[in-house]
């Protein structure tokens, strides 16, 4: 995996300093901009009601009469502040899609645990040689206590030219019935190994320009003697997670650099009860010079893992009380600028309880489309991370996959639905300490 980086980065601090207090001062001076344009004699006046045309629904004459009083003071409102409405849509769409970008790393990262070490690699143990050896010394490695199957291998490094384009590559040589080891296309179905022919990882497929049906030619690098030229037909484009190895059959790699019946290691599947003992067995034999343990493998992938849930946990955070910000600083805002009128309907006998689900009409209105738009959004917003990603030269031999799972989405809208619900709650609690008498006084 690429290293981690640790420690406190000066240039991301300058950034996200210069980044907060630019975003902030172009808010400020948009704001005092439109303040300073107000002439003084207006700004002493009570503020004349805004111009307003048809709300959309209006033009289906049906469905507005079905409304009742309170949907369509809200939604004439609404119409009424259509930049403020758009603002806060913006802000919701974006918190939801943080929401998004922050749990599906999540999802991401299990899918790709699953599939590589669940779906793709069968075997117990992957063990390495100190070097070539015979197929038929495998056999020592066969009859130890509680394996149940051996499969052979054999690897060689190689350099694969495909039209002046040149990419070194690990080639894996498996037998054509292989069990333990499963191959997947870049549409999602296993491939069967070939007998003639090389299945070509998809991240040198890219940098080559290459796809099945092509012709390449394979530079030996493994170091037994000269350099050895072969041609193969590309069978098949592989699609791994950990990119840099192609496939192809046993026989084939070992003609690749013109030996027969060569082996570099072995993939084994093992009687769990005898797997201590064996991994003791196999340390002591002077030919094995590795022992990959799926299990152990698996286990300090998730260990890894687990600081990234702190970061999700911190995104999400972030994600709730940004929505939170925004949605309260709208409601705070449109509160304080209908005072009267609010005191006005309470004076003509609404009820808090009638006058605070008008507001929150409003909200809900905005808010839940903000919501609604968010979800697909945020989907967008992580296939951009991913693209962006892929770019990067550390993480050239990888291959993310972008999966969302169903119930991302719905813990993004409840997120949404919760930030809402707090900043909604926290507004509302002012319509009932309304004082309607200070409020509706007439001032000169």
């Amino acid at each position: 995996l690429p290293e981690v980086v640790s420690g406190v980065s000066p240039p991301a601090l300058l950034n996200g300093f210069l980044l907060s207090v630019g975003v902030a001062a172009v808010a400020g001076v948009v704001a005092s901009r439109g303040v300073l344009a107000v002439r003084p004699a207006e700004s002493m006046r009570p503020e004349s009601p805004g111009k307003v045309g048809k709300v959309f629904l209006e033009h289906w004459a049906g469905l507005w009469r079905r409304l009742d009083i309170a949907w369509k003071m809200s939604l004439r409102t609404i119409n009424r502040n259509r930049f403020r409405t758009a603002v806060t849509l913006v802000g919701v769409v974006f918190a939801v899609g943080m929401l998004i970008v922050s749990l599906f790393m999540r999802d991401m990262t299990n899918y790709m645990l699953e599939k590589q070490f669940y779906q793709d690699q069968r075997y117990d143990y992957f063990i390495h040689f100190t070097g070539p050896l015979r197929q038929a010394e495998l056999t020592a490695v066969s009859r130890l206590d509680g394996v149940v199957k051996t499969e052979p291998v054999f690897e060689a490094p190689v350099r694969i030219h495909f039209k002046g384009r040149s990419q070194e590559e690990l080639l894996m040589g498996m037998p054509s019935d292989v069990g333990m080891k499963v191959l997947w296309s870049d549409t999602g179905h296993p491939l069967a190994l070939p007998e003639e022919g090389l299945l070509l990882s998809r991240s040198t497929a890219v940098k080559l320009g290459a796809g099945p049906g092509d012709t390449v030619r394979l530079e030996s690098l493994l170091g037994l003697g000269p350099t050895r030229w072969s041609t193969m037909q590309v069978a098949g484009v592989v699609e791994e997670f950990v990119g840099g190895t192609s496939y192809t059959s046993l026989a084939q790699a070992n003609r690749v650099v013109q030996e027969s019946r060569l082996v570099t290691g072995a993939m084994l599947k093992v009687d769990p009860g005898f797997a201590a003992q064996l991994e003791e067995e196999l340390k002591e034999m002077t030919g094995v010079t590795s022992i990959m343990s799926r299990q152990k493998l698996l286990d300090g992938f998730k260990e890894q893992l687990g600081y990234m849930y702190y970061f999700v946990a911190i995104m999400a955070a972030f994600a709730i009380v940004l929505g939170f910000a925004i949605v309260y600083n709208a409601s705070v805002m449109s509160f304080a600028e209908r005072k009267r009128e609010l005191a006005s309907l309470r004076v003509t006998g609404f009820t808090v309880g009638e006058v605070s689900g008008l507001l929150l009409k409003e909200n809900l209105l905005q808010t839940l489309t903000g919501v609604a738009l968010g979800l697909p959004f945020g989907r967008l917003l992580a296939d951009a991370y991913i693209s962006a990603v892929m770019q990067s030269e550390t993480y050239a031999v990888y291959s993310f996959a972008v999966v969302v799972y169903p119930i991302t989405y719905v813990l993004s809208a409840l997120g949404g639905v919760l930030f809402i619900t707090a900043a909604c709650r926290l507004v509302l609690k002012n319509v009932g300490r309304l004082d309607l008498v200070e409020v509706l006084k007439t001032r000169d």
